[in-house]
């Protein structure tokens, strides 16, 4: 396969592939409430669904890796999560929408990390821009969010689930999308049942690299959790909030597409250093300001607080972990980053705007200061990093 035919392969399953989590994320407690749950129970349902990912990710990543076939695992998850979304809106009361719940995100856990490891695999083999490619998944929540939004001021909110269900449909024929594998990157199944977890551990410094890279990402917890609700309470209207989370998703669209040059020139550590750091200085502004320029600033720094981090760490799983864990790697990076790390913090995070208000987000500036430690140890001391570099 050419590198432009790939290309366009893996561009289109990421510009499809995220539009079901633009619509589940904002709207799905809506739904849980139009059918009649109460307050702790959309609350069990959210909290369930985030729990159900920290095990799905790196069960169906390990069975990726023990069969050697990371396409196949991400098309059938893709299809057993459509099925679950359309059992999901079909069922009423608790306990079966709460199962449902918990089976289609469970399904849908593996799908967009294999899918990352799969298109910077596939970047690398056929020297192209990864970020160029990872952008559209970028796009593709925006559209969902601002989409599913529009739609749902003309359809009745018990149809959300519908339109989650159809978006979850694209994902499925996206994933059918996804070209064979690079010869480079291909490994024997057996490679893979004879390597064990404490390898990846206890071998490399992947460890230290998962619990930096858990922090940074973490540290967005109070801002998906409370900044809508700090900044209504600002003075701030629904309509420029909205602005303000457009803002960050377009300036993270805009880093990633000059990516190549920017992994060239300052390698996947350094990268992650220049990210974190301007995560640092993000959370401090948010913790000090209320002018809503300053803040529109502030969310533009998103692109080097997720975006450069995210880029970084991609890259860095590449060079430190070898092809026959790569998928591990991933599912396990994505239940601690995105479940463990994040789960916590945005638990925390309600009791800490609670106690502090915005100045909360000095807690998510000093989770980050310890996370730009461990990078700056991982780049500039750790032995395993330099001679995986100089390999």
């Amino acid at each position: 396969m050419t590198a432009r035919r790939f290309g366009i392969k893996i561009s289109i399953v990421y510009a499809l592939l995220m539009i079901g989590s633009g619509v589940q994320l904002p709207f799905l407690p809506l739904w849980l409430s139009a059918k009649g749950l109460s307050v702790e129970a959309i609350a069990a349902v959210v909290a369930g669904g985030m729990a159900t990912r920290i095990l799905g990710a790196p069960l169906f990543a390990w069975i990726a890796d023990h069969f050697g076939n990371r396409r196949l695992v991400i098309q059938l998850c893709g299809g057993l999560s459509l099925a679950s979304y359309c059992l999901l809106a079909i069922s009423n009361g608790f306990g079966p929408i709460m199962t449902m719940a918990l089976i289609a995100s469970f399904v849908f856990a593996p799908v967009f990390p294999l899918t990352e490891g799969f298109g910077v695999d596939g970047a690398v083999a056929h020297n192209l821009d990864y970020g160029r490619l990872r952008l559209w998944a970028s796009l593709s929540f925006l559209v969902g969010s601002l989409g599913s939004g529009a739609l749902l001021t003309v359809l009745d909110p018990l149809d959300t689930a519908w339109v989650l269900a159809a978006a979850q449909g694209l994902a499925f024929l996206a994933t059918l999308q996804l070209p064979d594998e690079p010869e480079a990157h291909k490994f024997e199944a057996d490679e893979a049942r004879h390597m064990r977890a404490r390898d990846l551990f206890f071998g490399s410094s992947f460890a230290l690299l998962l619990i930096a890279a858990g922090l940074a990402q973490a540290s967005h917890g109070m801002l998906y959790s409370f900044s809508s609700v700090h900044w209504q309470s600002l003075g701030i209207s629904s309509f420029w909030i909205g602005v303000l989370w457009v803002a960050a998703v377009l300036t993270e669209v805009l880093l990633f597409s000059f990516s190549s040059g920017l992994v060239t020139s300052l390698g996947p550590g350094g990268l992650m250093l220049v990210g974190i750091a301007g995560g640092i200085l993000r959370w401090v502004m948010m913790a000090t300001f209320a002018n809503y320029g300053l803040l529109i600033v502030a969310q533009m720094l998103h692109a080097l607080s997720f975006a450069a981090t995210h880029l970084g760490t991609m890259h860095f799983i590449r060079l430190l972990v070898p092809n026959a864990m790569r998928n591990r790697a991933q599912g396990i990076y994505s239940a601690l980053a995105g479940g463990v790390f994040m789960s916590v913090t945005a638990y925390a995070s309600g009791h800490l705007y609670g106690l502090y208000g915005a100045e909360a987000y000095y807690v998510m500036a000093l989770m980050s200061v310890v996370a730009f430690a461990l990078v700056f140890y991982l780049v500039r001391l750790s032995p395993t990093v330099r001679a995986a570099a100089a390999a």
